[in-house]
């Protein structure tokens, strides 16, 4: 007759778990360490900015603020899409309809002043922040 089977038993050695492959997620690591290790040698060998450019810099922002302190012309220019209809053709809806032996339309310019600046306010304080007069 069949013998028994024998109990599992602590000593009993297991089959290895089969592991995940590692490669492609070296490989990823790599490219990423290798972009960021190019990204940080071009900020260290890039030249310096010159004084020049830091001056323009911030002269660029005081010429627009100064523009708005005086009068301004404004000048708006749409494109204008001229179509000539065939014979019994109509304008779609709200398309304004030019006569062909008509004028051409005029361009107006309109100078709209700017709102007066106001002097800046200063006020001066001690450490404790009481005012000083």
């Amino acid at each position: 007759m069949n013998a028994p089977q024998p109990a599992p038993t602590a000593g009993r050695a297991h089959a290895p778990r089969a592991k995940p492959d590692a490669r492609p997620m070296r490989l990823a690591l790599g490219a990423g360490g290798l972009a960021a290790m190019s990204a940080l040698a071009a900020a260290i060998v890039m030249p310096p900015r010159s004084a020049a450019q830091y001056a323009n810099s911030a002269q660029q922002p005081a010429a627009s603020v100064d523009s708005l302190a005086g009068p301004t012309a404004v000048q708006v220019q749409r494109p204008i899409q001229y179509v000539q209809l065939l014979p019994g053709q109509t304008a779609p809806p709200g398309a304004a309809v030019i006569n062909g032996s008509a004028p051409t339309p005029i361009t107006m310019t309109v100078t709209v002043p700017a709102p007066a600046a106001q002097p800046p306010v200063v006020i001066k304080t001690t450490a404790s922040g009481k005012v000083i007069p």
